[in-house]
Formats: structure tokens, sequence, C-alpha cells
């Protein structure tokens, strides 16, 4: 016969919830059936509530095409910086694959319900299409999205005797430090100094946004005082682990030996990681593939931003030519994106 003790530990405690409605149905006496209904469904719509202020938080989004009650195609949105203002939109799919002949039709669809359906804070929007997708790059130019920056994604060569050594030495990383708060302000300020204007202003990167970028393998290459490289997660992915490297204008030699180590200690641990660059930075793809690393493709970053927008409203600006209102929102002279308007559907 069962005794006290293990007649308790054979008892779990809950919170109603709709999910115990089983429960609820089976009850031999019914005289509280309706009060437990009552307040599961209290208890669920609490839950729910507590869940969308979560989503309201994140500004997660997913948008879908639907055709004869079945989704057809989607597509997710979500911010790419902490204060919500920079929304990046991931390539839509296609669940049929015999849609090809409308999917540009849909593609430019989605992308256009989920620019129309961002709040007021969201200024820009991002596209990372892949150079060779001109149906994407097509659809995205049409709605005012302009090309900003083309990168590199690279991997490993596993395939090569370049095994790593699983009891890598720590100490060849003397001059890497990991990214702290001590330190964290410092490389905030290293990442936007080496983006053009147009990136820094549409990113608009904090503190809080290097910390979300931030793991074990993360950090910089300090060199009295002075940051010569730095490695974080790339938050432009949801299903792949990518590192962004970020380094100084001017090439340093003392970067070499010690970038070496870092990708060793990286992919020693995840032979599946992806390493983006610039395109542009020739010094460091000569150096990649002296490391066995191989180009896996190339992006093409395209950004539409509101702010050209609200300034060709303006009546004094509107018979002004294209190149000056740009000089006067980037004294660089940097080519800022400008959007064409969303019509609405």
């Amino acid at each position: 016969m069962e005794n006290k003790q293990e007649f308790m530990n054979n008892i779990s405690f809950e919170e109603l919830n709709l999910r115990h409605i089983n429960l609820i149905i089976n009850l031999k006496n019914n005289v509280y059936s309706s009060l437990f209904y009552k307040m599961a469904i209290i208890r669920t719509f609490d839950d729910f509530k507590i869940f969308i202020n979560v989503l309201e938080n994140i500004k997660n989004k997913c948008f879908i095409a639907i055709k004869k009650n079945k989704i057809i195609g989607f597509l997710f949105t979500y911010p790419l910086n902490e204060k919500k203002t920079c929304i990046k939109i991931n390539t839509p799919k296609f669940i049929d694959s015999k849609l090809t002949e409308t999917s540009r039709k849909l593609m430019l669809e989605l992308i256009r319900k989920s620019i129309i359906k961002t709040d007021l804070k969201t200024s820009s929007w991002i596209i990372n299409a892949e150079i060779n997708n001109l149906e994407l790059i097509s659809c995205a130019r049409e709605l005012g999205f302009q090309p900003l920056q083309e990168l590199k994604i690279w991997k490993r060569n596993i395939n090569k005797n370049n095994n790593y050594n699983n009891t890598f030495d720590q100490n060849k990383l003397n001059n890497f430090e990991r990214i702290e708060k001590s330190n964290i302000q410092k490389v905030l300020n290293f990442v936007r100094s080496n983006e053009s204007i147009i990136i820094r202003n549409i990113l608009d990167f904090n503190q809080k946004d290097i910390y979300k970028r931030n793991d074990k393998f993360c950090g910089s290459l300090i060199i009295d005082k002075e940051i010569l490289f730095t490695i974080i997660k790339d938050n432009n992915y949801i299903d792949e682990n990518v590192y962004s490297f970020t380094r100084a204008i001017f090439w340093d030699e003392r970067i070499t030996l010690i970038l070496e180590d870092t990708l060793e200690n990286i992919f020693k641990n995840n032979s599946e990681s992806l390493l983006k660059t610039n395109s542009d930075d020739k010094e460091l793809s000569l150096l990649l593939n002296n490391l066995d690393f191989f180009e896996v493709r190339s992006e093409l970053i395209l950004v539409r931003n509101n702010l050209i927008k609200r300034e060709l409203k303006s009546t004094n600006k509107i018979n002004n030519s294209i190149e000056s209102i740009l000089e006067k929102i980037n004294p660089q002279g940097n080519p800022f994106p400008s959007p064409f308007p969303i019509i609405k559907r």
C-alpha cells in the first residue's frame, strides 16, 4: 500500500490552464467543471497577455500568403537593433514549388506588406540578397531599396588536413580580449568608426546591441590599447551561425597570426560556422584563402530608409536636386538609400 510520502511524490502541482481540458472532461464529479472551465480560460488569457507583451517588445513578425485556405509563402522580419528602428526582412520562402510563374508577385507583396505593417518607430529596412538572386534584388529595388554594400560569406574547408587540436592553447590569444563590461563601449566605438556613416546611422547600435552579439568566441585584438580587429556574432541570420569581422581601415600585419588562432578557436568547436567579411577587403580575402577558407556566397545589402522621403516632402526641398539633399543629410557625400513610396493595396 502506498504510504503518505509516496503518495505526495506522485502528485504534481500546476496552475489550471486550457491544456488541462482533457482532465476536466474526464472528471467523474461534474459539480466543479464549470468553475474549472472558467478559471482555465482566465489563466490561459493571462498567459496570452504575457506572450503578446513579449512579442510586442521583440517585434518579430511572420507574414504569410494564403490561397484556398493554405499557406503558400511566408517571410520573417525582426529588429536588428535595440531601438527597433531597423528591421531585417528575410528572403521570402514559398512552400509550393509550382509557384514559379507567380513567385515574383508574391515576393513583392510579402515584402510590401512587411513594410506597411511596421510601426512609426521603424525608419529603416534591410534585405540581405544573394548576389545571384536577381528576382529578390529586382523586387527590393522596385520597393525603393538601394544597394549599399557587398559581403562575402566564408566557410572553412573541412576536407583538407586542417583538423583542429581539441586541446587548443588559449594562451595563443593573449592579446585577444573577450567582450566585457569594461571594454564594450570601446568595442562599440571601434565597430561604429569602421562603418560608413550610412550604415552607422541605419543600424544605430548601442552597448546592448553589441552585448546581444557576444559569445565565448567573440572579442577584439587589442595591442597597446588599440583595437586591430573585432569579431562578433551576426544577427542577420536565423538558421546559420555567422561571425562578423571588422577591422580598421589599414591592414596591420599583427592581425595575421592572432586571427589565424582566433578562427581556429571558433571553428574547432563548430565547423559549420560562417565568417562574414566586406567584399572590398582584398587583404583579408587573401589571408582566408591561405587558411583554407572558401567563399560560400556573396550577398548584397539592400536598404530602404525614410529619411530622404521626409526630406522630399519639405516644401523648400521639393525643387532641389537629389544630390543637394544627399549632401545635407550626409556631409561626407555618401549616397544614402532613397525609397520610393509604398502603395497600400
